[in-house]
């Protein structure tokens, strides 16, 4: 078999022939194919020399290169085969110590037996040199003891801490000692001897615990007055934590733990330090809700003083008195802020609070805007503390800060509901009384009802709004609603005090008109401060226009307008008194009566009675308002002089040109005489002049005088065009007052006028007839 090593199968022979016979004919074909490439045109052939020289050296380049790549991997497998026979070197050299080793092990390992004695006799020695190492301390135990007594009473607690680790160390001792032996031979007895010889030392270390335990406690103090006394507990309290550490080792290797360790003194410093941030908390509550009205406004106000102070003592004493390792600012930070959570949670919790026991409005106010400003620069937030607060929980949970801000939005919501009612209630008693009106500073007149409802909100506002934002909301949806009710009052009263006057209008006559006028002055007043209410108070930015934005204008312009109309329910109701006095010749207009050898002064008259509540009570009336009581007025007056005109049995009809001259000249200088008092009464400027349109009956007369009946058609339209709403039926009842026409023909020349003319339901005239189709 050795003779075929080397030799190839001739399977194998065959196939790695077939490849290379592959790769040869693909390099041919390659070959071909780059060189019919190059050579594909004719003037190619010039340059068949220079593409030999070229490709020869190509191909000396390319062997070049193949070589050294093969001379560089048969370097590297003649290094790889050098490294493969010192490693060979190396392993026989170590099996060979090897077993040189274990030959020299199996003849010691008969020596160990032989030298057992010895072992034990050293083990002996060390213990017993040991225990004459400490036997000066076990003997001066007793002195020690009273050393440590005396030291503690001269409040020398490092010297004694170091006397009672002495005797703490001698004890341990001995006890390490016994719990060695008995692994093998239990000695209990022993073990009770030792505690009884050390029992002192358990009282020294629970007096210096006690000593310990009373300066944590009185840590505020001692950090002003003697912060040395708290550096030196707080050193002992690191001492201690330090030994705790090495027994809790020593247990772990050997077992044995002294029965006091650990200790953990500097856990139960951090719990006396938060139960001291507790009692100073919850310490300064001097009052309750029976000694004191604002018992929790003076505790909630003292927490923030002694907060403040405490924190200050914090960040400049304690800071460089405590180890660093104890974070003691943040730390202290943590319990006061849980300390206080606390206290605040068990003050508002509805479930620990009894029935009768609920807080009242102005304690919930306490708790909110204390809540608010707690983390603000009048607290924890104040500059000079740097304190870092972004990592605190809040103050009061959701659900307790909900539950205490219901219970405010409730009792307001309830005392909004008796107060309206009682405002409402203290203003009619005035009118029934007859209370003199007041005049404001713009001599309008007014009442008290006005003041009282916007004190009452603001004051309400305001409470929210230190409270949060969410509350002044709340809140101001609440008001809203509530302002709605009180016009509804309002109204509902004023409707039954006009009612009650009209009846007998010698029951209060001589304030019931200055009553309305400050009634009407009061309603025009709360929609001009509810615009101020929302600037101040609602946080929806109106610019937007976002839907809900929308709907708060919306909701704004809607209570405004209620009221805007509410005022001009008063001065209708003003108009009716007017119109009262003036029945007898305002009925009368455009009729026999009014026009005539016996005809009554009727415009006159109505223009000197209205200037006598002009002069009187409505100079007292806000401008706004004069202006719609005079153009309300003015539309009232037209609707009777057209409700006789357009009347089917009115009496007037003339007979003569003259009589129709006369009756056109009245008009006119009616309708001139109007609009002048008019313009004069109704407080606007020149520039803002009030449109009458007294100039209807001029346009009338117009049509009445005209002699032409040819021409009486273009003034037909001209008046149509005026007047928009101007029907067939009221020019039929134009024409046919003439008294010249049959009422074919009035019918046909009216048909020729507006026949063609589009009419619509608007303008002044429109408007007066809705006032004279009003049922009486």
């Amino acid at each position: 078999m050795d003779l075929l090593v080397g030799v190839t199968s001739p399977t194998t022979q065959s196939a790695e022939s077939n490849q290379l016979d592959d790769m040869r004919r693909e390099a041919e074909t390659n070959a071909l194919r780059i060189i019919q490439a190059k050579l594909e045109k004719p003037e190619n052939l010039e340059k068949l020399d220079q593409l030999r020289t070229a490709a020869a050296q190509r191909k000396r380049v390319l062997d070049e290169q193949l070589r050294t790549a093969v001379q560089s991997q048969l370097e590297s497998i003649k290094t790889g085969i050098a490294q493969l026979q010192i490693s060979l070197d190396n392993m026989k050299t170590v099996e060979r110590t090897m077993r040189e080793t274990d030959e020299k092990l199996q003849k010691i390992a008969p020596l160990q037996s032989k030298l057992e004695d010895l072992r034990h006799e050293a083990n002996t020695y060390r213990q017993l040199s040991l225990a004459q190492a400490n036997l000066d301390y076990i003997i001066k135990t007793p002195e020690n003891v009273k050393k440590a007594d005396d030291l503690m009473g001269q409040e020398k607690l490092l010297q004694a801490h170091q006397l009672i680790m002495e005797i703490e160390n001698s004890r341990n001792y001995l006890l390490f000692e016994l719990h060695k032996v008995q692994e093998k031979d239990s000695q209990p007895d022993d073990i009770q001897l030792v505690t009884n010889y050390f029992a002192d030392y358990e009282r020294l270390v629970a007096h210096l615990k006690q000593l310990i335990t009373f300066r944590i406690s009185r840590w505020y103090d001692c950090a002003i007055s003697a912060p040395e006394k708290l550096v030196t507990a707080l050193r002992l309290i690191e001492r201690e934590e330090q030994v705790d550490r090495f027994w809790m080792e020593k247990k772990e290797l050997s077992g044995f733990s002294p029965p006091d360790r650990p200790r953990q003194w500097k856990k139960l410093c951090f719990e006396l330090l938060r139960k001291s941030v507790k009692d100073r908390i919850e310490g300064n509550q001097l009052e309750t809700r029976e000694e004191h009205k604002y018992w929790l406004t003076r505790h909630l106000e003292m927490c923030r003083i002694i907060i403040l102070q405490d924190f200050t003592i914090i960040t400049k004493t304690c800071l460089r008195c405590f180890p660093k390792q104890y974070d003691i600012v943040n730390r202290f930070l943590d319990y006061y802020h849980n300390c206080l959570k606390e206290h605040l949670t068990e003050i508002c919790d509805p479930k620990r609070r009894t029935e009768g026991d609920t807080l009242t409005t102005a304690e919930v106010y306490t708790i909110v805007t204390f809540v608010r400003d707690y983390q603000g620069a009048e607290c924890l937030g104040k500059p000079e503390l740097k304190l870092d607060i972004s990592q605190l929980s809040p103050l009061l949970e959701k659900d307790i800060l909900a539950a205490v801000t219901d219970v405010f939005i409730n009792e307001r919501k309830q005392k909004f509901t008796e107060w309206i009612p009682n405002i409402v209630t203290s203003e009619v008693k005035d009118w029934y009384a007859l209370k003199e009106v007041e005049l404001t500073s713009e001599h309008y007149y007014a009442t008290t009802m006005p003041r009282m409802l916007i004190n009452m909100i603001i004051e309400t506002l305001d409470m929210a709004k230190q409270m949060s934002d969410e509350t002044c909301q709340l809140i101001l949806g609440m008001i809203l609603q509530k302002i709605n009710e009180f016009r509804d009052l309002y109204v509902a009263e004023i409707n039954n005090y006009a009612k009650r006057y009209f009846s007998d209008r010698q029951a209060f006559k001589e304030c019931f008109t200055k009553q309305m006028v400050a009634n009407a002055n009061n309603c025009e007043s709360i929609p001009n401060f509810m615009l101020i209410v929302r600037k101040k108070y609602d946080r929806d930015d109106l610019d937007d226009l976002s839907r809900s934005s929308q709907q708060q204008l919306d909701r704004y312009e809607g209570m405004g307008k209620k009221f805007e109309r509410t005022a001009e329910q008063c001065v209708d109701i003003i108009l009716q008194e007017i119109e009262i006095d003036t029945s007898k010749y305002i009925k009368v207009l455009f009729t026999r009566e009014w026009f005539g050898p016996q005809a009554k002064p009727c415009c006159g008259t109505i223009i000197e009675t209205t200037r006598d509540y002009w002069s009187s009570e409505l100079t007292h009336l806000k401008k706004p308002l004069l202006a719609y009581l005079f153009y309300t007025w003015h539309k009232r007056i037209l609707a009777h002089y057209l409700r006789n005109l357009f009347s089917r049995n009115t009496p007037m009809k003339f007979e003569r040109p003259e009589e129709r001259r006369k009756c056109a000249e009245q008009l006119r200088s009616e309708a001139a005489t109007l609009d002048k008092e008019f313009q004069s009464w109704d407080g606007t400027s020149a520039e803002n002049a009030t449109e009458y349109h007294f100039n209807i009956l001029s346009n009338i007369a117009d049509v009445l005088e005209q002699t032409d009946l040819d021409s009486i058609v273009l003034e037909i339209a001209t008046l149509a065009k005026k007047y928009p709403s101007l029907n067939m039926d009221q020019v039929i009842q134009i024409l046919l007052l003439r008294g010249d026409l049959t009422k074919q023909e009035a019918k046909d020349k009216a048909d020729a006028a507006i026949a063609n003319m589009p009419r619509v339901n608007q303008g002044i005239l429109f408007e007066i007839m809705e006032i004279i189709n009003q049922p009486n």
